[in-house]
């Protein structure tokens, strides 16, 4: 579609087509097995939150919101200010460059109670993992639908999935993208869903 599309008559430039793949490739690839990591972490180190969604498929929703609220795929954001601000007692002229951090603001005491649990059952709260205003992510409902069933074929396929005792110390890293580097995890394969 990139090559053959045409706005106003006009075809987009290779240069084009290719900047648009070097921004399309990562956002809609490495966030999700990112996100994917992280969730299937989340509940393997959280076995009652993994049983409560086992038993409530209708609480896998709340695994992605849930996920994506403790460790999003990308840490921080840069900005630049439209006009001068104050923020913490700060001045921040107009045209200022902004690092944001995304993990930190999900992760505000102040606004959420317990922000370094997973807790799937924790009321709905907005996250900034996709950002928000005009630079929220446009994939945002397609990355919340590939989780979702990512999550679904996992409780599907890998039936009393559980991480390896000597590995109990597996965790999320990553300082502008996060994930983990592995979900050490064994189980038992559960009969093909038909």
């Amino acid at each position: 579609m990139l090559i053959i599309g045409e706005v106003d008559e006009q075809r987009l430039a290779d240069e084009e087509i290719v900047s648009f793949l070097r921004l399309l490739l990562p956002a809609g690839a490495e966030t999700i097995y990112r996100a994917s990591g992280s969730m299937l972490l989340g509940l393997l180190t959280h076995p009652d939150q993994l049983n409560l969604v086992r038993s409530d498929r209708s609480l896998v929703p709340a695994v992605v919101e849930e996920t994506l609220r403790w460790e999003p795929p990308i840490m921080a954001i840069g900005r630049t200010t439209a006009s001068q601000i104050q923020l913490g007692g700060v001045t921040i002229p107009a045209g200022s460059p902004v690092h944001v951090s995304l993990g930190a603001a999900d992760h505000d005491e102040k606004v959420l109670a317990r922000p370094e649990d997973f807790d799937i059952t924790r009321p709905p709260h907005p996250h900034l993992a996709f950002a928000t205003g005009p630079h929220t992510c446009l994939g945002l409902q397609l990355a919340r639908s590939e989780m979702a069933s990512i999550c679904n074929v996992d409780l599907d396929r890998l039936a009393e999935i559980r991480v390896l005792p000597e590995f109990a110390d597996a965790h999320v890293g990553g300082i502008a993208y996060r994930s983990p580097a592995s979900v050490p995890a064994v189980w038992n394969a559960a009969p093909p869903v038909s």
